[in-house]
C-alpha cells in the first residue's frame, strides 16, 4: 500500500467516494448528527432513503464482540447469494482471511467511531483478473453516544465479469483492497479525509479500474 495525501488523491474532491449513492448516504448519516458525536439507530428513517435501501445494511454489534446483520438491502442480499439476515457475519462470510479482513473494517470503524470506506476487487480464480469490484461505506450508530450498538453500511457492486453475479458470499476468491479511508467529522480537520490508502502502483499496472472514474 501507497499513503498519499488527499490532495494527491482526489484533487478539490473533498469525499472518496467515487458513486453518488455512497456519498448520499455520507451526507445522510453526516446531517442526523446533529451536534453528537454520531446518529442513533432511531435517526435513521427508511421513508426517507429509498432509494438508497436496496443498497443498504444494518449491522448489529453484540456484547460478545460478535456483529450481526439485522437488514439487508435487497440488492445487496442478490448479489452475496445468500439471506444473511438474522445470522452472524463470522458465519456466512467465505474464507479465513476475507471474514478476517471484514470483520477488522467493523473493528476499525467502532474503535475509531467515526465511518469508514473500503474499496477491494476480487479476482478469477481461473484467468487471475479482476471479476468485480466491491465499494462500502461503514457508519456507525449508538443510542447513548457511547457505546455504538450497530453500524449502517451502504454497498455497491460494480461487475467486470458478469458470471460472477451473485455469488460474494457462496465462493472463495482472491480480492484486494485498493482503498481505504477513515472520514474525519467537519469540525476535526479542514479536509474530511483523515488517512487514505491506496494501491497506486497496482492501479498503474492496468489491473483495477481508476478510483476517480471522470
Amino acid at each position: 500500500m501507497v499513503e498519499q495525501s488527499q490532495n494527491e488523491q482526489w484533487g478539490n474532491d473533498p469525499f472518496p467516494f467515487t458513486d453518488p449513492r455512497l456519498e448520499a448516504a455520507y451526507h445522510y448519516w453526516r446531517a442526523k448528527v446533529a451536534g453528537r458525536s454520531m446518529p442513533s439507530r432511531t435517526d435513521i428513517d427508511p421513508i426517507e432513503i429509498p432509494k438508497l435501501l436496496p443498497y443498504i445494511m444494518l449491522v448489529d454489534v453484540l456484547e460478545s464482540g460478535r456483529y450481526r446483520y439485522r437488514l439487508v438491502g435487497t440488492a445487496l442480499e442478490r448479489e452475496q447469494g445468500v439471506n444473511a439476515t438474522g445470522r452472524y457475519l463470522d458465519e456466512v462470510i467465505p474464507g479465513v482471511e476475507y471474514k478476517a479482513h471484514i470483520i477488522g473494517l467493523y473493528d476499525e470503524c467502532l474503535r475509531e467511531r467515526r465511518p469508514l470506506y473500503s474499496e477491494r476487487l476480487f479476482f478469477s480464480l481461473r484467468a487471475q483478473t479482476a471479476d468485480y469490484h466491491v465499494k462500502a461505506l461503514l457508519m456507525p450508530l449508538s443510542d447513548d453516544e457511547d457505546r455504538i450498538n450497530m453500524v449502517i453500511v451502504a454497498a455497491l457492486f460494480e461487475y467486470i465479469e458478469q458470471e460472477a453475479h451473485h455469488r460474494h458470499f457462496l465462493d472463495t476468491v482472491p480480492y484486494r483492497e485498493i482503498v481505504r479511508v477513515l472520514v474525519l467529522q467537519q469540525n476535526e480537520s479542514p479536509w474530511p479525509v483523515s488517512r487514505a490508502t491506496v494501491d497506486v502502483n497496482f492501479m498503474l499496472d492496468g489491473h483495477a479500474r481508476l478510483i476517480k472514474e471522470r
